[in-house]
């Protein structure tokens, strides 16, 4: 093993754990520390090891440490930022579809066929009641009373 990794394997304990005690932060402080040993395994064969090269790590490890911490910093206030701009979530669908109970109520038993058919045009298909009389090949008036009657006996039969 050439000496210079020697030296790395043995001050990189040394210095994640000096920095993890200073600042905290396993991971943030696991990625500077590995930051730095690349550093120095690219310099240092070039360039010499350093006078104090335990002081040199610690150095560059907390430098890139800060830096990942402002960018960490700098990315949350963004994304909040966003998430305050952004539309709120739509509402949750509910269990029970609304439409499905509209339909089973316009087919209400105490209703006739024809009244029945008119409703449910009317209600869940948005169909006007002019719409519906052309469809059905009646005249405006009647469907009109079929929806009035249709409403009065769901009315009167108590259902909701």
């Amino acid at each position: 093993m050439p000496p210079i990794e020697a030296l790395l394997r043995e001050l990189a304990p040394q210095v994640l754990g000096l920095l993890v005690n200073r600042y905290g932060g396993f991971d943030t402080c696991e990625d500077a520390v590995q930051e730095a040993l690349l550093a120095a395994a690219v310099q240092w064969p070039t360039e010499g090891v350093p006078d104090n090269p335990k002081g040199w790590l610690i150095t560059v490890a907390a430098r890139r440490r800060t830096e990942l911490w402002r960018n960490e910093s700098a990315r949350r206030r963004r994304e909040d930022t966003a998430a305050a701009l952004a539309p709120p979530d739509p509402e949750p669908i509910p269990a029970v579809d609304d439409t499905l109970t509209l339909l089973l109520l316009c087919c209400h038993p105490a209703l006739s066929t024809a009244s029945k058919v008119a409703l449910t045009l009317r209600a869940v298909g948005g169909l006007t009641t002019a719409e519906i009389a052309r469809a059905l090949l009646v005249p405006v008036s009647t469907v009109g009373q079929r929806i009035s009657r249709a409403k009065q006996q769901i009315k009167a039969s108590g259902a909701q």
